[in-house]
């Protein structure tokens, strides 16, 4: 494995993995920008027909990983756009996880828009 800490699953919320890895083994999900790029109907290891573990995606007997030919980008560039990929190891691991940046941008167009709209008003009074 790597030596990345693990992150959860954005899209099913139960997986737990390596960030390093394609998709989701849960889901199929691309775990930055959430597009399935699998449909998640392999539910049984092909070689051992046990099914994957839900949490982390290994087979219990051969401990093959769910998805694991999967190594090509997604269309956001995960995993081989490292200004990403460290974004979501700092937001989204399991342990240690930073909260994200809270956009006062928005709440500030909001309270304005909520000024205009209260000066118009009292001005047709």
């Amino acid at each position: 494995m790597s030596e990345f800490p693990y992150i959860r699953c954005l899209g099913c919320e139960e997986a737990i993995f390596d960030p390093t890895r394609a998709v989701c083994p849960g889901c199929g999900r691309c775990p930055v920008c959430g597009l399935r790029r699998v449909k998640p109907e392999i539910k049984d290891c092909p070689e051992c027909e046990l099914p994957y573990c839900t949490c982390c995606g290994r087979c219990p007997k051969c401990a093959g990983l769910r998805y694991a030919e999967i190594d090509s980008p997604c269309e956001c560039g995960h995993p081989h756009n490292a200004e990403k990929l460290e974004d979501l190891i700092r937001y989204e691991s399991v342990v240690g996880a930073e909260s994200r940046p809270f956009d006062w941008g928005c709440i500030m167009v909001i309270l304005a828009l909520v000024t205009v709209i209260l000066l118009i008003l009292a001005a047709l009074r």
